[in-house]
């Protein structure tokens, strides 16, 4: 995983050019339970820490970043040693090339990798790879679809189709109530068909520094991703950068 790291980390270094402008962005989020594409990873009443940075690279479209998962609260259950809440903690790598294919359309594409670790999972399963591709249009609703390829742990893809509205709560430069959606399909288990459904509600600031947005979301799931099928949880996250 160290090796193949380097090798993303000198590409991307190697590719962008000597005078681009980097910006660095992080991201300190918490929330209320750890729910990804339908999935309640460990205990989804337990408050999950989820911190990552980011590096840009100014006009190249280039970007490199970490982010990390884990839980805060009850890791050993003494009731029942088996049940780790550690297990599910999880470190991820990624490298994103995005670029505009249409001005005129306000078309995008963005093309990455990420790597999945799970320091604390047995050695055979602690590493998965996806690589990914999406075209979005930018407009008032910020449509995009974005299909995901895993060729680590498993062999299965999985395809969003997103969009989102920001409303100001007052001047341009003031909150703004930010609604998100997105309903997805999968290859799960060999069976091709529905996923989830997620969507998300935040407050932010178009023009702060460092940004402070509470958040709420619910998920609607297949029941073989999801048995409980529907879930809530809610969080804060917290962002700056320059």
């Amino acid at each position: 995983m160290k090796k193949l790291c380097g090798i993303l980390l000198v590409g991307i270094f190697l590719i962008a050019p000597a005078n681009a402008q980097m910006s660095v962005g992080i991201t300190l989020d918490s929330y209320t339970g750890y729910i990804w594409r339908g999935y309640v990873l460990g205990a989804d009443d337990k408050i999950v820490a989820q911190p990552g940075i980011e590096v840009g690279f100014g006009e190249t479209g280039l970007s490199i970043g970490a982010w990390g998962s884990w839980f805060v609260q009850d890791r050993i259950d003494d009731r029942n040693p088996d049940t780790q809440t550690q297990n599910v903690d999880e470190l991820d790598f990624y490298a994103d090339y995005s670029r505009s294919l249409s001005d005129d359309m306000g078309l995008g594409v963005s093309i990455g990798y990420i790597q999945y670790v799970f320091p604390s999972a047995s050695e055979d399963s602690n590493l998965s790879q996806e690589a990914y591709i999406g075209f979005s249009l930018d407009n008032a609703i910020s449509p995009a679809v974005t299909f995901y390829y895993d060729f680590g742990l498993v062999e299965a893809w999985y395809v969003s189709l997103s969009g989102g509205y920001d409303i100001p709560l007052g001047s341009e430069e003031g909150q703004v109530l930010s609604i998100g959606a997105s309903v997805a399909m999968s290859d799960y288990e060999d069976k091709t068909g529905f996923n989830d459904v997620t969507v998300t509600a935040s407050l932010s600031c178009n023009a702060c520094a460092i940004s402070i947005a509470p958040t709420l979301g619910f998920s609607y799931a297949d029941t073989k991703i999801n048995p409980d099928n529907r879930t809530f949880w809610g969080g804060i996250n917290i962002g700056f950068g320059q």
